[in-house]
């Protein structure tokens, strides 16, 4: 647990302003996001998936997967991180470890969606909800089984696709009444959408999902920010470019036999910033320590 990571996005929420969280995949991107000076990253279930795994992300990962990932991204980065927790990966029981494992690992908050299980990725079809009122039960407990009320809660709905954006006002509402810290709509890309959610919530904040999926429908930062959102993720933009990245590395290689040409292109980074964003010479200087 890491109060002082917590306590630092809580206030970050209650200042003015757009709460920024590009999202890491590994420890690599993780620290990428705080050299680059962002204050918040995120961990995602579909890139964790992905990078960990190889497999897609429909319900495929356990708790034990998530929050060791996490445990590991939250301990070689010094701002606080938000991490996907799926459902909750139970029951009320399971949502009762899951936020204490979670807080364990060190990270500053999660979100909860009302999915059924096995889950899926928002963005698939054929994705499938649970009754408001079970939600809203996981909500209040995930709240009491916290030990630091700076942890936060997020609650996630993926119900536009099915049921409509009554819906996902009905429920945000719902989930605000049971104490969530953060709403999470998902899957809304019209403007006319997400500031129906916007302009029907009052107090709580509310997160937006950007998914480097659709064109003209990543919205900006400014533009959020003018739509009443208060926090942003970007969940695959790590793991997509990485994996683009790669296909372009192998390919080229597979065709030529040489990476040469990719180097004379500078497209690989300089062993000694390499060295750096790793924090090589830290760990090298360990014996410093002992004074």
């Amino acid at each position: 647990m890491n109060p002082e990571k917590n306590s630092r996005l809580r206030d970050l929420i209650n200042k003015p302003g757009l709460v920024v969280a590009p999202g890491c995949h590994d420890g690599v991107s993780a620290r990428i996001i705080q050299k680059l000076g962002f204050d918040v990253a995120y961990m995602g279930g579909n890139g964790t998936m992905a990078s960990l795994l190889g497999m897609p992300d429909i319900g495929l990962g356990t708790a034990t997967e998530m929050v060791t990932r996490a445990h590991y991204l939250a301990e070689c980065i010094d701002i606080p991180l938000m991490c996907d927790a799926d459902t909750g990966y139970g029951n009320l029981n399971n949502v009762w470890r899951t936020v204490r494992d979670y807080e364990s690992a060190g990270v500053s908050g999660i979100h909860i969606e009302d999915q059924t299980s096995p889950k899926r990725c928002g963005a698939m079809e054929g994705v499938t909800v649970i009754p408001v009122e079970e939600v809203c039960e996981k909500i209040k407990i995930a709240a009491k089984a916290r030990r630091d009320s700076n942890f936060l809660i997020i609650a996630r709905t993926d119900c536009f696709k099915t049921l409509g954006i009554d819906e996902v006002v009905r429920r945000c509402k719902a989930f605000q009444q049971a104490g969530a810290d953060v709403l999470m709509p998902e899957n809304l890309l019209e403007k006319k959408d997400l500031l129906k959610v916007t302009t029907s919530i009052d107090h709580t904040p509310v997160l937006y999902d950007v998914c480097e999926f659709t064109r003209g429908q990543i919205y900006s930062n400014h533009e959020l920010l003018e739509m009443g959102f208060k926090i942003v993720i970007h969940p695959l933009a790590s793991i997509l470019m990485h994996a683009k990245t790669m296909m372009n590395l192998y390919k080229q290689y597979r065709d030529t036999g040489s990476t040469a040409a990719l180097f004379e292109q500078d497209l690989f980074m300089d062993r000694l910033e390499y060295q750096d964003l790793v924090g090589f010479s830290y760990e090298m200087d360990i014996r410093s320590r002992l004074d």
